[in-house]
């Protein structure tokens, strides 16, 4: 026999502007992520030029590969270290004032990393401006990768919450191509990388009041014991079936206190060993899609095909491909499933990591400034590289890019997932500062060793054999 509810259910029923700015204002945090790798690509080759710098430190950017790898890894670097701070005071602080935190230090960096141009100033100065002003930036980017998901998760209704998800990923892509598309229309004219850096301003203060106008999470404030302020957090969402959802979540906290109750108060731990197949097959994912070359690809695509020889749109052309790709993969990633979709992505990627190798074996790079024009050689060396580029691109949007993130919050059970999300930032951001901060050592290592015109091609093998193992 069926037992009749105590209570009548009603239906959910969402308001679309609601969600919109449950969407839009915390995903504007992941736009400012990806507008940063888009126009760092621009302002790496500007900051080498005499001519298009504006500063007297020019000098020193061009001749030290390694201050090449820090203008983008100590953003990076301030990812890394936001993220182990979120981690610690998350459950505190909660989701809307992480985002509120995030949008203050993306609108301080983008301040300072514009005060960085003054030309009056030396290389100590002006590079040490610029330095801390990404490191803050930086930070910004750890808090608002952490709260922008768990927020919009948190209040999306169900129905379209992965969507939305996935869809935040997207933004940073949107904020990509934006930074190519500001780097390349700036790149020529004499300091304007500042005002490339500079658009940021405008996004943050836009995010800061948008998600300042928005509820504090009712997952967050349910776990608090705030359980009114909850009721109106979902209301702002939810015209109808708010409070069904909040008996819900509550049913869910209940749930966990009896299961933490029944294993004699001990919180369950990432690490504890019936988590070991889970850590290693979701973390490890994460790891892979960092040391497989896609932050070099990302920051350093415009130097890469200048030094090809190749017009500067390419990297805009790149970015506008890459949000193609991670659309795509949005549509694509239910209907093929997430290990289908890794192994073909991989396999993708791998076969145009080999061409690449290959067609940059004796390929002669140019160190001149008629790289910089607009007018571009269409040798079948030139579309091989651009098609392996995009194809490359292509494949880990459609596996590594979406499935790293989706493993996370699937494979872990509920008692941890949080733990292995923040986890798993940390490892991103880590490994993406050890490529970001190499790569053009590397790559400067690998031109005195075997010559300029193998350089990329060593530098592209590497990437290759790491794809393999991922295979």
């Amino acid at each position: 026999m069926i037992q009749e509810p105590e209570y009548e259910t009603m239906a959910p029923v969402w308001k679309g502007w609601a969600v919109l700015g449950v969407f839009l204002f915390p995903a504007t945090g992941g736009l400012l992520f990806g507008y940063d790798i888009g126009a760092t690509s621009y302002v790496l080759n500007q900051l080498q030029s005499e001519e298009d710098s504006g500063v007297e430190w020019w000098k020193e950017v061009e001749k030290s590969p390694f201050i090449q790898g820090l203008i983008p890894s100590t953003d990076v670097a301030g990812a890394l270290v936001g993220s182990i701070i979120v981690f610690k005071v998350a459950d505190a602080i909660g989701r809307r004032r992480e985002m509120q935190i995030a949008a203050v230090l993306y609108l301080v960096g983008a301040i300072f990393e514009m005060v960085a141009s003054n030309s009056t100033w030396g290389a100590s100065l002006g590079l040490t401006v610029l330095f801390i002003a990404r490191f803050i930036y930086g930070i910004g980017c750890g808090f608002a990768m952490h709260g922008a998901p768990s927020y919009i998760a948190e209040m999306a209704p169900s129905e379209i919450r992965g969507t939305l998800v996935a869809l935040k990923e997207a933004m940073i892509v949107v904020g990509m191509v934006l930074g190519y598309g500001f780097g390349f229309f700036l790149q020529h004219e004499s300091g304007a990388w500042k005002f490339t850096y500079g658009v940021s301003i405008p996004l943050s203060i836009f995010m800061l009041v948008g998600v300042t106008s928005l509820p504090p999470s009712a997952r967050w404030l349910a776990l608090t014991g705030r359980i009114d302020e909850a009721r109106e957090s979902l209301s702002y969402v939810y015209s109808q079936g708010a409070e069904d959802i909040l008996r819900d979540i509550v049913d869910q906290m209940e749930a966990e206190k009896n299961r933490v109750a029944s294993v004699g108060g001990q919180v369950a731990s990432l690490f504890d060993r019936r988590y070991r197949k889970c850590l290693v097959a979701g973390v490890g994912v994460v790891i892979l899609q960092q040391v497989t070359g896609q932050p070099s690809i990302l920051y350093y695509a415009n130097t890469i095909f200048k030094e090809a020889g190749m017009s500067s749109y390419a990297a805009v052309l790149t970015g506008v491909f890459k949000l193609f790709a991670t659309l795509g993969s949005v549509v694509l990633v239910d209907k093929y499933g997430r290990r289908f979709l890794l192994f073909v992505g991989v396999g993708v990627m791998l076969v145009a990591l080999v061409v690449m190798t290959v067609v940059f074996a004796g390929y002669e790079v140019t160190d001149d400034d008629t790289s910089n024009d607009d007018d571009i050689s269409l040798d079948w060396k030139t579309v091989t590289i651009i098609i392996g580029m995009f194809a490359y691109i292509g494949g880990y949007q459609l596996g590594f890019g979406p499935i790293a993130w989706l493993l996370i919050s699937e494979v872990f059970p509920l008692e941890v997932r949080g733990q292995a999300v923040a986890f798993a930032v940390q490892n991103n951001f880590a490994w993406n500062l050890v490529v970001s901060l190499l790569y053009p050592v590397l790559i400067d290592e690998f031109g005195t060793a075997f010559g300029n015109d193998y350089k990329y091609c060593a530098g592209f093998a590497i990437f290759a054999v790491l794809t393999l193992y991922g295979e």
